[in-house]
Parts: structure tokens; sequence; C-alpha cells
């Protein structure tokens, strides 16, 4: 089985920078999903997972790309946004007590916090992803020893944003690619699972690439100042409870439809759909 991450990694990579039942959590905690951009990632959701799906199964040469695109569909018709806001909120209320809660809606309330919290949404649709891409030979350039570099540095030991996108990318492989070897005669479970861990750092080096050119994307408009203020946050007690409580619920809320994915894999391909 040819393994490919490079369909896959892009919106899941903005997902994680980014449930069987609606459940409530607090106002307070919703009010921060609403006012963070973990609101928009919530209603962009569908379509980033769809986009990422379907790449990815066509990606690894085994799957039509109409099956694909069917296939993707009914993954991403299983990613509720209102149910991705809820894990999302709930996920807040019981990582953070009130006092982080309200220290991180104080953020995303000040002029700069809404100002990147829009750009940060902005990053996560769809349509920006080839942008971003483009972009970065031209980005990587200029910013190439400068203090953008080593904010970045600041970013990545506040947030973990490589370590988090890392595993979403190689938990997502292994499922999809764990449901295709059920289909094959030469591939087993264990075999497969061996292919994608020995990916792992090619995944980690593609993987470190994307995230370092999403921050210079997505912050190119920011003065140094602005970025410093916006990791002293990030650095703090609440920022850093923030922002993994958010990176875990994401995770989850992305491995579910996934999984139903894997189980419409055997059931369309197992029936004659290769």
């Amino acid at each position: 089985m040819r393994q490919t991450v490079s369909g896959v990694l892009a919106p899941l990579l903005i997902i994680g920078f980014l449930v069987s039942q609606v459940v409530h959590a607090s106002p307070l905690a919703e009010s921060v999903v609403e006012a963070s951009p973990l609101g928009a990632i919530a209603d962009q959701s569908p379509a980033m997972l769809r986009t990422g799906i379907r790449d990815g199964l066509v990606g690894t040469g085994q799957v039509d790309p109409f099956l694909a695109e069917t296939i993707a569909g009914i993954g991403s018709r299983a990613f509720s946004p209102q149910r991705v806001r809820s894990l999302l909120a709930t996920a807040l209320e019981d990582n953070l007590d009130n006092a982080q809660l309200e220290a991180v809606k104080a953020w995303y309330d000040l002029p700069l916090g809404r100002q990147l919290a829009r750009a940060e949404s902005q990053a996560a649709a769809p349509s920006s992803w080839e942008a971003i891409q483009a972009a970065g030979p031209a980005l990587r350039e200029r910013f190439e020893g400068t203090a953008r570099q080593r904010l970045f540095d600041r970013y990545e030991r506040a947030t973990g944003a490589t370590g988090t996108a890392v595993e979403t990318a190689m938990a997502v492989q292994l499922e999809l690619a764990e449901s295709l070897a059920s289909l094959s005669e030469g591939d087993t479970v264990a075999s497969v699972r061996a292919q994608v861990e020995g990916n792992r750092p090619a995944i980690e080096r593609q993987v470190s690439e994307q995230v370092y050119l999403a921050f210079l994307s997505m912050y190119e408009a920011f003065p140094d100042e602005d970025l410093d203020t916006y990791l002293t946050f990030l650095e703090s007690p609440a920022g850093r409870a923030y922002t993994a409580s958010a990176g875990d619920a994401v995770h989850d809320a992305i491995m579910e439809p996934v999984s139903s994915v894997g189980n419409q894999l055997v059931r369309l391909l197992g029936a004659g759909g290769r």
C-alpha cells in the first residue's frame, strides 16, 4: 500500500492550530468558543474535513476519485458544527476554571485579540490553504533569520502545535490505512501500521514545515510587537490551558467521522466498489 499524508495534513493542521450527542456547557465557556477562532473552525469543519478525507483517499492510489468524494461527503455529514462547538465548550469548561475562562474571554474581547481571531478564522477556510502553500517559499525567505522566526519558536513551545498536528495526522492515516488493509490480500493491519509508523519522520518534517508556513501567513500583517503580546497570553496559565484543551477536543472531534469513513470504505469497497 502506498502511503501519503499531504492530502490530509493541510486541513488537519489548520484545525489543530484547531460526540455522539450535543451537550451544553456553561454560557461562559460557550462565549469563549464564540469569541475565539474556535467558533469559526467549528462552522467550517465539515468543508475542511471533506477536503482532507477526499484528497487523502485519492492520494492512496486505491480509491477512485468519485468514490473518494462520496465517502468524504459521508464523513463530513457526520461532522456537525454544532456538535463540534458543544464539544469544544464542554472541554473548556472541564479543563479551565472560571478565572482562566474569564482571562481567555478578556483576551479575545481586546481589539488585538479580535484581529488575531479574524486572521486565524480566515486561515481555517479551505479556500485559504492553496494561497498559504503558494506564498510559503517567499515568506520563508523573507523572515529567515529574523525576529519572526524566533517568535515562532516561542509559539511552538507555548502551543505544541506541531506535535498535536503530527499525532492527529498519524491517527487519521492509521484509521484509513487499516480500513484499506482489511480489503487487501497483501496487507495486514500490522503491516500497514508499521508502514505508517515508518513514515513518522517524514510526516513530522512535513507537518513542521506546514505549521511554520501557516504561522508566517496567518500573522504576516501583524508587527512583532503584537505577536509578542499574543505570545505572552499563550504562555500564561490560562492561555496554555485553553490551547491544550482545544487541541485535544479538536482531535477527538476529528476521529469520530474518520472512523465512520473507515467503516464506509469497508462496506463500499468490500461490496465491489473498487
